[in-house]
Formats: structure tokens, sequence, C-alpha cells
């Protein structure tokens, strides 16, 4: 009569761990779609704006936080409207990153879905005062570095691609 109590209790003990194990899966599920969610809606904002910054919340290195930082500061500066872009949540587009990360270290700019760069170029194009006309596509008429309007691929002027500013 003892033993029936016990065989009880361990069912029992057995079916609050199930139930304990499938609401820990539960809530895995559930979590990872709130992640592909989030991803999907960044990605879909991030097509709102014209100028699109990627770059890392969790950067270790110095110099990448400190390019990230000055590089959000230089555009509110402006008053240059952009998209914040964190990878660190973003699996999507991880794999497009880890292609360019051989090449240009974070903060990534793209402007009107075309990839410009990272950080140092970036500087170059705001010094040289050419964002604003990029972002307005100014390169689709005329060279925005000499005024010449546009005839056929290069400029006959200056002798370079009206999209000069295009990283592959």
């Amino acid at each position: 009569m003892d033993q029936q109590p016990q065989v009880e209790l361990d069912e029992e003990q057995q079916l609050e761990n199930e139930i304990k194990n499938m609401s820990a899966y539960s809530i895995q599920l559930v979590w990872k779609k709130y992640k592909t969610l989030k991803a999907i809606r960044q990605t879909v904002k991030s097509k709102r704006e014209p100028l699109v910054v990627y770059y890392s919340s969790i950067a270790t290195n110095q110099k990448i936080r400190s390019d990230q930082m000055q590089l959000f500061h230089m555009l509110k500066v402006k008053n240059i409207r952009f998209f914040k872009f964190d990878l660190v949540d973003n699996k999507m587009a991880q794999g497009w990153v880890k292609d360019i990360l051989n090449r240009y270290q974070l903060p990534f700019i793209t402007i009107n879905n075309i990839f410009v760069g990272g950080y140092s170029e970036f500087e170059i194009l705001y010094e040289l005062e050419l964002l604003p006309r990029i972002i307005k596509k100014d390169y689709e008429q005329m060279c925005i570095l000499c005024d010449e309007p546009k005839v056929g691929d290069e400029c006959p002027n200056c002798k370079k691609p009206y999209d000069f500013f295009k990283k592959d």
C-alpha cells in the first residue's frame, strides 16, 4: 500500500517535468518567432530611409565603436535622416555581412540600396558634401563631381562613372 502513492508521486513528478520541458520548448519556439519577426520588421523599416547604417551594438573594437559614434554624430549634425540597422539581432543580414567584413570594417553604409562602403568612404562623401546629392539621386541626371549633364556611363569631363561612390 505504501508503494502505490510513491508510484503516483513518480508519475506526477514525471508529468510535471514533461510540462516544464514542453514549456521551455514552447518558449524557445516563441522566442525564435519573435526574433525572426523583429529581423523582418527591421529589414522592412530600413527600406523607408534612403541612407542605412549597418552597425553592431556590441562591437568590442574601440575603432569600430568610435567610427560608429562619429558617423551617427555627423549625420545628426547635417540633419540627414537615416536608419540604424543593428546587425546583432538580425540573422538574415549576417550572411551578407560576412562577405563584406573581409573588405570593410563596420559600420557599413548604403544609400538608395547602393553599398557605398565603410566609415572612411562615408567620411570622404561627407567632407565633399556629396551625401545630399547622392540621397536625392542627382547622379542619375548629371555628374555630381563637376555638374556636367549625364552622357553615357561615365562623365566626359572628369572621366569617372556617374555612380563612382558605388562599391562591390
